[in-house]
């Protein structure tokens, strides 16, 4: 292995490790929510009356449950895709003119369109640009101030 390629491969597996971070702090906005809504369910339970006004924390509780899942399934894939990447040799940091970090990873057949769908709603809200090109598949991660602060 030479040293640029060993170089973009450690930078690779930098910027992947910056998604996971990103994909870890939104589950856990989504978690908490859940946690508050459900400790706000559980003490309105406990009024007369309150049947009707639970309903709505209930099922923002639901969405949340939702909202971590989406996330959950979409790093689940990412990691898995990374590390076959990895594995195969088809994983690659690759210079982007926007100023973001960019990876490349070769997805070959119908995966790379099963990546894309598991991973949209992921990167939209951790602040990565997903580009498919036949068999490539390219995460650009925005720089730090325009996305989410640091856990």
């Amino acid at each position: 292995m030479t040293d640029d390629s060993a170089r973009a491969k450690a930078d690779a597996l930098d910027i992947v490790r910056e998604i996971i971070r990103r994909a870890g702090h939104e589950i856990r906005n989504a978690l908490n929510g859940v946690a508050v809504n459900v400790e706000v369910v559980r003490s309105r339970v406990a009024r007369e009356g309150a049947a009707t006004e639970v309903a709505s924390f209930a099922q923002r509780a639901g969405a949340q449950i939702g909202e971590a899942t989406a996330l959950t399934n979409g790093l689940l894939a990412l990691v898995g895709f990374v590390l076959a990447a990895e594995a195969e040799g088809t994983l690659h940091s690759v210079q982007g003119a926007s100023g973001g970090s960019r990876i490349e990873l070769m997805i070959y057949g119908d995966r790379a369109s099963v990546f894309m769908s598991d991973i949209k709603h992921l990167a939209d809200r951790i602040g990565v640009g997903v580009e498919q090109g036949a068999t490539r598949v390219i995460l650009t991660v925005s720089p730090e101030g325009t996305s989410h602060s640091k856990v």
